[in-house]
């Protein structure tokens, strides 16, 4: 065989290689077009807090995307611990058709490398079971956030219909006091206004409610517009679930140790310290091993060890990798000591949210609702009798729907703020769902 035909074969080949490395790729995106999310699991009647967020753990997309990242940081895991591919070389004479080589290397890691990928990888799977842990104590926190608003406003709006139904009184009894002329034509006129306002903040408040169901939806990984079946109560809900799950000082103390946030930025910094020490053998060879089978014409097949070892030249490069590793550690220090106070800040925000929303229930609930109460009867009897004005009528009506919703506020505020500590702190013992994560290997 010629050298021309040798030649010929050897670049078609090539030719063949090089356009099927170089052929068009066509994705399938029409997946995307799909509806993203499958039909909604039916939701318990009547469910609590628990329920709703035992529910939203389940089926929300954020924790789902979470735990596909923990099942992609559990298989680099594996994958960090494999060897290199074996490399299998074949060469063939080109102007010597006898003379043929194939061989076999595989990379040995030294230096310690294949440990350190696997530490590395290990880290990253630690804190991406601390980013599956926050991303079900945040979701659980937007959950009570949620329902307690939807409650709230259900009430205001409940309180909001008893409103009217007293305006309603009123304004009838000042028609008649009127028709008999005992009222004043302003005075009738004044009551009717203040009982068609009373109306359409009640329409206003039913649309509000209706946002608010959508946000807990929302919440929940449900659609927007999806009805609840069942009652809810604001003051049950409130008296199931808004205990301070422990004190400030040993909320404090558990805080640096169980807070989702600081131990996912913890072990991101460890993967930070690894990549440091992995950056610190990158100006230091590589070592492969293999064996390679000789077959020419002027000997007989000879089989030959082989050892090579990488030549670590250009200095500059592995510097730069050193001293971007140096950054990326001191930033990642600096990143988790800011996280550190930021979420100590959150907590206090919390506590305090919770002990001022308990003095305002005590405040509004046990206080000044009732005497709210008391001071409407009396003042529409004696608006009846002629001894009060028109003006301490709907003064006092307005005290007491004031006082009604300050109380109201108190509870939904502190629902929220049990949920801002539980997002912060989810293993607090609490009648809430918990969020049990197991941080190591």
């Amino acid at each position: 065989m010629s050298i021309i035909t040798r030649t010929t074969r050897f670049i078609t080949v090539f030719a063949t290689l090089a356009l099927t490395a170089c052929a068009s790729y066509s994705p399938d995106y029409e997946s995307l077009n799909q509806q993203v999310l499958a039909e909604s699991a039916p939701l318990p009647v009547d469910a609590d807090i628990a329920d709703l967020i035992h529910y939203a753990q389940q089926n929300h997309p954020s924790v789902l995307a979470a735990e596909a990242q923990l099942e992609r940081a559990r298989a680099n895991s594996i994958a960090a611990g494999a060897f290199a591919d074996p490399q299998l070389n074949f060469s063939q004479g080109l102007n010597d058709a006898d003379y043929q080589t194939l061989g076999i290397s595989q990379e040995i890691p030294v230096f310690g490398r294949r440990a350190m990928s696997i530490e590395q990888a290990r880290t990253a799977e630690r804190a991406a079971q601390a980013r599956l842990a926050q991303a079900k104590a945040d979701l659980a926190a937007n959950v009570v956030q949620g329902f307690s608003e939807y409650l709230y406003v259900q009430e205001n709006q409940r309180l909001q219909a008893d409103l009217i139904q007293l305006l309603e009184q009123f304004t009838a009894v000042a028609e008649r006091s009127y028709s008999a002329g005992s009222v004043s034509m302003p005075d009738l006129l004044r009551a009717q206004n203040a009982l068609d306002e009373a109306r359409s903040d009640y329409q206003n408040l039913d649309s509000m409610l209706f946002s608010q169901r959508a946000r807990l939806n929302s919440a929940l990984g449900r659609d927007a517009r999806a009805e609840f079946e069942g009652e809810y109560s604001l003051i049950q809900s409130h008296h199931e679930f808004a205990h301070l799950p422990a004190q400030p000082d040993q909320l404090y103390a558990q805080l640096k140790a169980q807070n989702p946030a600081l131990l996912a930025t913890r072990f991101e910094v460890e993967s930070m310290l690894v990549a440091q020490d992995i950056a610190g053998t990158a100006g230091q060879p590589r070592l492969m091993v293999g064996a390679e089978y000789m077959n020419t014409a002027m000997a007989s097949d000879t089989v030959a060890g082989m050892l090579s070892v990488s030549l670590p030249i250009w200095r500059s490069n592995y510097r730069a990798q050193r001293e971007a590793a140096d950054a990326n550690v001191k930033t990642g220090i600096q990143q988790l000591q800011a996280a550190e106070l930021e979420v100590q800040a959150d907590l206090s925000m919390a506590i305090y949210q919770w002990q001022e929303s308990e003095r305002n229930r005590e405040l509004y609930g046990d206080v000044l609702v009732a005497r709210a109460e008391q001071a409407v009867a009396t003042t529409l009897s004696n608006y009846q009798n002629g001894t009060a004005g028109f003006t301490d009528v709907i003064t006092s009506q307005r005290e007491w729907l004031s006082f009604a919703l300050a109380y109201r506020r108190a509870l939904a505020n502190q629902l929220a703020a049990v949920a801002s500590i539980h997002a912060l702190i989810p293993s607090v013992s609490t009648p809430m769902t918990q969020v049990e994560v197991n941080y190591e290997n």
